[in-house]
């Protein structure tokens, strides 16, 4: 009788454990993937005088952006103590699907060393732009994410991107 009784406590006592079960998790959204082209150009007198062109694959659902990063190491400072510092073109892309077609957050940082300054012994002068974009694209049609004045100089540059679904 004493174990009937003690059966019939556990019992009773679990009834709520098993009630407390956790909800079960939504789905995630489905990943879609996506071939972003970007096209840097460089305009001088209303004229394309450089073009760079830069293709990253991307998916929504990501956690992280995806990253792009091309240029060179120049050392900087004087002949006997000098580092190096990152110059080219760094792109982080976010994508989101929205009813209007992709959501991008691109952000992107351009740097270029330019001529010496006057007495300037060893280190360029670096130019460079910083942007971060939010633009909805409608897919395999470019758009113009941004247009920056070169401030030193009488050049622009315009970052275009064009996204192509992938299957």
């Amino acid at each position: 009788m004493k174990r009937l009784l003690l059966v019939a406590t556990l019992l009773v006592a679990a009834v709520p454990l098993v009630a407390q079960e956790a909800a079960p998790k939504p789905p995630a959204p489905p990943r879609h993937f996506y071939k972003l082209t970007y096209v840097l150009k460089e305009f001088g007198e209303g004229k394309v005088v450089n073009q760079r062109d830069f293709v990253l694959t991307c998916s929504t659902g990501d956690r992280y952006a995806s990253r792009m990063r091309a240029g060179s190491r120049i050392p900087v400072g004087q002949p006997d103590k000098f580092s190096y510092v990152d110059l080219g073109i760094n792109l982080d892309t976010r994508l989101e699907d929205v009813p209007e077609g992709l959501a991008l957050e691109v952000t992107a940082d351009i740097s270029s060393p330019t001529t010496e300054l006057p007495g300037s012994s060893v280190s360029p002068a670096i130019r460079q732009m910083r942007t971060n974009a939010l633009a909805v694209v409608a897919m395999s049609k470019p758009t113009t994410l941004f247009s920056i004045d070169d401030p030193s100089s009488r050049h622009r540059f315009d970052l275009e991107v064009t996204a192509v679904p992938q299957k």
